[in-house]
């Protein structure tokens, strides 16, 4: 059952609608194009997509003791499960005009600041439309609204075929295991810019350019430029007193596909002789399109939904090691022994992880087509000879790609520094009488004061590429401070 809006606060934009010069007649003044519930073009009620009933989600296991004497399993598993669009459409949706109207004027008169808007001042007419229901309105809409768009009828949730193979085995006091997860995501939810600005070239040309309500030819000395993005977007360019009503539509794209593969060793010592250990190493890899993390910032250049595809975000870690223990000292036979050092806890936990991966991009809208976040173009090797915190990225590796041009890199795939993290508790526990003790507790963050940086500046435009500001925590100022966190407590237990 697909998500829906009590107050039918949609809008949704069908291009052949817009080529059709359709407009709503829910809200009068929308532009062509747009449909709201209510509207005989908009198919599926309420909902911000039709419902889609017949889906059909296996899923299967099966355990098996290979030795009949419970010291050894053999697992296999498989399954699908579903999802649904995430929901920063549903809630961006519900703000897109007319249902969060913003409307930004730059270098007016004061005094009249509605002088050259189209139509005039718009407020006035906010106020007679009144309150937003399921009747017929003429609210004003303004001119480059901005939209997130959804699927409607043929929206097919995301979903994940997922399988995994483990063995495990008890040793004694120790549980091994060897474990293999797989899965691949099917309509992975993205997006992409439906009405970019289209590359025109450097040179002059003449716009169609609104002005005073009417499509007047303008010459341009430099005809794609980042002034006149708005009137070179498709849209524009098609119908201009229509297409001036829509800047960015962030269009839903329900065909990503993703994979990832992982292979999971562990070691289990369960509490014996005062030592308890847990092992683990995982290595994995996950590459994907690029997914749509709710940023409203459209991630795939349009027409080309692979274009960025690469190692997926955050998820993509292909070396975790963990190790936790617990040691305690034995109770001492000797009584002054047994006072000073019996029932003493020490408690390190490591963790290895191999590097953190980022995306290098050009830091400027080099196609000059309003696409967030444009990668640059590898020309070279991108790793310097001697890395550190200052270099650790060669901008040498990089170049701008040309005007009118999508870098050839991907996201999400320089590698950044590793992790080694090592923490400490140092405990005892003091039985007062019964049912009282007394803890004394120490515990060490970062023990060895190891830096741990995080990925380095990337944009080729920042002053500071390649260099890396701040460690994984966020800290400002690598090259000083101590980034050791200690603290002691006494607690008392009744």
């Amino acid at each position: 059952l697909a998500a829906y809006s009590k107050y039918g606060q949609i809008s949704h934009f069908e291009p052949g609608l817009f080529n059709a010069n359709f407009h709503s007649s829910v809200y009068t003044n929308a532009p062509a194009g747009l449909t709201f519930p209510g509207d005989s073009a908009y198919a599926c009620g309420y909902s911000f997509n039709c419902d889609r009933m017949k889906k059909f989600l296996p899923r299967i296991g099966l355990v098996w003791d290979p030795t009949g004497d419970g010291k050894m399993t053999i697992r296999a598993a498989y399954g699908m499960f579903a999802d649904r669009e995430t929901l920063f459409y549903y809630t961006n949706n519900s703000q897109d005009p007319p249902f969060g109207n913003s409307i930004s004027q730059s270098s007016v008169n004061i005094t009249n600041p509605w002088a050259t808007y189209p139509g005039g001042n718009p407020i006035p007419g906010l106020a007679a439309a009144g309150p937003i229901g399921h009747a017929a309105h003429n609210i004003t809409f303004p001119v480059g609204g901005s939209y997130a768009n959804h699927v409607l009828q043929n929206f097919k949730p995301p979903y994940v075929n997922q399988w995994n193979v483990s063995i495990q085995r008890q040793v004694g006091s120790w549980l091994l295991t060897a474990n293999y997860l797989g899965n691949n995501s099917i309509h992975l939810t993205t997006s992409y810019q439906s009405n970019p600005a289209v590359f025109l070239g450097t040179g002059p040309c003449t716009l169609n350019i609104v002005t005073n309500g009417a499509v007047v030819p303008t010459p341009q000395q430099t005809c794609s430029t980042v002034g006149n993005q708005n009137q070179r977007r498709q849209l524009y360019l098609q119908n201009p007193l229509q297409g001036q009503y829509y800047a960015g539509v962030a269009q839903v794209d329900d065909g990503g596909t993703g994979t990832y593969d992982g292979l999971y060793f562990s070691a289990n010592k369960r509490l014996a002789h005062g030592v308890s250990i847990l092992m683990n190493y995982t290595w994995s890899h996950c590459i994907s399109d690029v997914y749509d993390v709710q940023t409203g910032s459209t991630s795939s250049t349009p027409g080309a939904r692979e274009a960025f595809r690469s190692n997926c975000q955050g998820s993509d870690l292909r070396q975790l090691f963990n190790l936790n223990m617990v040691a305690q000292t034995p109770k001492f036979a000797n009584h002054w022994l047994r006072l000073a050092a019996s029932d003493w806890q020490v408690a390190p936990i490591l963790q290895l992880k191999s590097a953190q991966f980022f995306t290098v991009t050009s830091g400027t809208d080099r196609a000059l087509t309003t696409i967030a976040n444009q990668t640059a173009n590898l020309v070279g090797n991108p790793y310097p000879s001697s890395q550190s915190v200052n270099n650790w990225i060669s901008s040498s590796g990089f170049a701008l790609p040309a005007l009118g041009t999508y870098g050839n890199l991907g996201y999400y795939n320089m590698k950044g520094p590793g992790v080694f993290q090592l923490n400490v508790a140092f405990s005892r526990t003091f039985a007062l009488r019964e049912k009282k003790t007394l803890q004394l507790r120490a515990e060490a963050f970062n023990l060895l004061n190891h830096l741990n940086p995080a990925p380095p500046a990337s944009s080729l435009s920042a002053g500071n590429f390649g260099q890396i500001t701040s460690d994984i925590s966020g800290n400002n100022g690598l090259s000083s401070g101590d980034s050791r966190i200690v603290q002691v407590a006494m607690k008392f237990v009744f």
